[in-house]
Parts: C-alpha cells; sequence; structure tokens
C-alpha cells in the first residue's frame, strides 16, 4: 500500500473522510476511543487533522478537519473540486505518507486533466435512485476509477477491459469472485454489497450479467449492482476498432456490442423479474477543455 484514494463527497469538502477497514493497517488507525493528530500537506501549506476510531459497534475510523485552524485546507479543496456536487463525478484525493504521521494531499478534479479520458456519462437506476451513491460508499469509486482510463483511439474492448480491471484492483475491489459458491458464474468485480459486471462485448452476452445480479442479491451476496457499459457513441468507436482489426486478422464481419440505450430500451421489458436494485453506468469519452 503506497496510497489512499477517497472520492470526493460533500462532507470530504467540510469536515473529513472516512478511512476503509482495508485501509486501517496502512495508515496506523488507533485503538477504540482514541485519537492523535497527523498533518496533511496541500499545494497552499500544511494542516492537522485528527485520526481517530469512534467507539462504536463498528469502530469506524475517522481523519477530521472540521476546526478553525484547518480552514485554509477546507477552502482549498472547495476550490480544487468546485464542481463537486453529489460524490457521482468520480474526482477523489489521493493521501501519500511522506513520513511518519504526515501524508501530502494529491487531488484529482477533472478539471485538471490534460488527457481525453473515459468517464461515467450517464446513470440509469432501476428499483434505487441516486440515493445509492450516499449508502454504499463503493459505488462513488466506480466513477473515479473509469476516468482513470485514458481514451486511445486505436485500441478496442480489450483494452478497456484491460484497464479496468487493473484500476479496480488498486481500489482494492475483489475480482473473479464465485456469485455464489455452488455455481461457477463469477462477478467481475465486488466491494462490500456493490457487486460490478463490466460488458463491452456482444449485445447478448449481457444478459448473463443480469443473471449474476439476481443470483448474488437472492443469495445475499450483493445489495446493489451495478452494470458498466459503453454509450452508443462510444459503442460506435469500439465497433469501427474491432472492425479493422478483423480485417486485419482476415475476418470479414464483425459482431455488434452491447451500449447504454439498448440496455434503456430493453430494460422496461425485463423490469418484472429484476427484483434487485440497479444501476447502469453509461462510459463516454471526457473532452478537456483547451
Amino acid at each position: 500500500m503506497v496510497a489512499f484514494r477517497h472520492v470526493i463527497g460533500k462532507s470530504t469538502l467540510v469536515e473529513g473522510m472516512a478511512v476503509p477497514r482495508e485501509i486501517e493497517e496502512w495508515i496506523r488507525a488507533p485503538a477504540a476511543g482514541e485519537k492523535r493528530e497527523i498533518t496533511l500537506l496541500f499545494e497552499s501549506g500544511e494542516t492537522k487533522a485528527t485520526l481517530r476510531r469512534i467507539a462504536n459497534a463498528r469502530g469506524h475510523v475517522q481523519i477530521k478537519y472540521e476546526t478553525r485552524d484547518a480552514n485554509d485546507f477546507r477552502v482549498w479543496l472547495k476550490k480544487v473540486f468546485a464542481s463537486t456536487i453529489s460524490g457521482m463525478e468520480g474526482e477523489y484525493l489521493e493521501l501519500v505518507r511522506v513520513e511518519g504521521d504526515t501524508f501530502r494531499v494529491n487531488p484529482f478534479p477533472l478539471s485538471r486533466q490534460s488527457a481525453r479520458r473515459l468517464v461515467v456519462a450517464e446513470w440509469i437506476f432501476h428499483r434505487t435512485t441516486d440515493r445509492a451513491f450516499e449508502i454504499y460508499g463503493p459505488l462513488r469509486e466506480i466513477p473515479a476509477i473509469v476516468q482513470s482510463v485514458e481514451f486511445n483511439a486505436t485500441e478496442g474492448q480489450r483494452f478497456y477491459n484491460s484497464q479496468l480491471s487493473h484500476l479496480f484492483g488498486e481500489w482494492n475491489w475483489a475480482a473473479e469472485c464465485r456469485v455464489i459458491p455452488d455455481l461457477p458464474l463469477k462477478s467481475d468485480f465486488m466491494k462490500g454489497a456493490v457487486q460490478v459486471e463490466v460488458e463491452f462485448g456482444n449485445a447478448r452476452t449481457y444478459y448473463q450479467d443480469f443473471i449474476k445480479f439476481m443470483l448474488a442479491f437472492n443469495q445475499k451476496a450483493a445489495r446493489v449492482g451495478v452494470l458498466v457499459v459503453p454509450t452508443e457513441a462510444f459503442a460506435r468507436t469500439l465497433c469501427e476498432v474491432g472492425r479493422r482489426k478483423a480485417v486485419v486478422k482476415g475476418r470479414h464481419s464483425y459482431s455488434g456490442m452491447i451500449h447504454i440505450e439498448k440496455v434503456r430500451r430493453e430494460l422496461g421489458y425485463l423490469a418484472f423479474m429484476l427484483s434487485m436494485p440497479l444501476a447502469i453506468a453509461g462510459i463516454g469519452v471526457y473532452e478537456p477543455r483547451p
């Protein structure tokens, strides 16, 4: 572990952030009911913050900087992440240990990205709403993971699957977990109560993703499922790359690709059997401002 990544939400800008359980050892979390001072270095200077473990049943660990002395840090956060409203934007910060209890805070807002990259351009919700982002912390990480992938006009679905797989791993998501122990079906990624299936494949293959969601929900292995698919425009780009590569390999046909508009059209017909909360993320290409 070399860094702790945290997705920006409303509470991050005004009071502090929660420390995930898998980070507690790395950050040297205190015992229940105890706290200690840490130092955060940022672009405008440094500030003191409190690392504490709440004396409750879960023993939540938090980094708090809500005092008057940390006002400059909060002002800096609000300026850097001015466009963050709901926690759905995928902007995040990274804490890197300098030494001991001193950490450097590196911001990753979309406004500072100079290269074309992937982004969650649209969400569709079934049996839930965007309030799910407040309930399930891992859900907020998905836009951050997606926007960490740079767009490459010469690469196809295999490249983007590989990039996303690597980044989900960096954010401590479990990969290739059995949906239920007795069947060989595996989910792409799992974290907490969130199950993710990334689908850049043939337009028919995503039906199996719905089956995996239902099995996981029925067995209480997941409470919300996330289907990640390209937007229609991005799917056309990927298909064109696929056709060119097929020609190079001597093939004369290339099958179509799933996209969010197909999911939207079919979701109403499939809703009667989809009993679990679902979020469909449509992946597009972010164009940085000149």
